[in-house]
């Protein structure tokens, strides 16, 4: 049985939606050349196609290919209202709205009207416990793809018992910690990942994907703790 499930929307709330923009990025350092780094893997899709990203957030990979492909629809989703908002804000001073449909709920109660050529999941299934759990979201993201559309997915990994996962570790909350968090913070962000991340082998993670629906996943981003892995929908 997984443990209980860590409740996104409770904490990604008003006060630390406003500030994600600025944390994410002291908590992964290449969070933005992470996301030029999907747009690559996607030059290959037409040129109206139609792109969903699951765990939205404040909209970075929405607003970094809707500049690079002008032509694009979107659709945003997340089970936090405040991050909902943080995105439409976002995008509404980008002036991309109008290329943007809003869902405020889980994936697995989104219904599209119809498949999407590619989509994104970055830092969303790490926060998912156990692994039947994790395979529902991701099943539920293969029902919204075309056969052949292609999945990024981002999210921090390991296995706990590993020593190349204590040193990573140890290697990440050092880089966090020299951007000035002061200790209390450092203290309080270390709890959160120990208790509300859910970290799997990257073995597992392929696995999952595989059932999901997906074809075998190619890693092609890491720092530290953060993997990033493109899997297109099995035809």
């Amino acid at each position: 049985m997984a443990s209980e499930q860590f409740d996104v929307a409770v904490h990604f709330g008003e006060n630390l939606a406003a500030k994600y923009h600025r944390r994410i990025r002291r908590f992964c350092p290449s969070y933005d050349a992470l996301h030029q780094m999907i747009a690559p893997w996607l030059q290959g899709q037409p040129e109206n196609a139609r792109f969903l990203s699951a765990g939205a957030g404040v909209g970075a990979e929405i607003i970094t290919l809707a500049e690079r492909f002008p032509f694009w629809r979107f659709a945003a989703v997340d089970v936090s209202p405040d991050m909902i908002n943080a995105c439409r804000h976002r995008l509404a001073e980008a002036g991309m709205t109008d290329r943007v449909d809003f869902f405020n709920g889980r994936l697995q109660d989104y219904r599209s009207p119809a498949p999407f050529h590619a989509a994104s999941s970055i830092f969303v299934a790490h926060f998912i416990k156990g692994r039947t759990e994790k395979l529902d979201y991701f099943h539920a993201m293969a029902k919204n793809l075309e056969p052949g559309g292609l999945l990024v997915v981002a999210d921090l990994f390991g296995d706990r018992n590993s020593p190349e996962f204590v040193r990573l570790s140890n290697a990440w909350l050092l880089s966090y910690a020299s951007h000035g968090v002061s200790a209390e913070e450092l203290a309080q962000d270390r709890a959160h990942v120990e208790r509300d991340v859910d970290f799997i082998p990257e073995s597992e993670l392929l696995s999952i994907l595989k059932d999901a629906g997906f074809e075998t996943p190619l890693r092609f981003y890491q720092t530290y703790l953060f993997g990033g892995w493109v899997a297109a929908k099995s035809k």
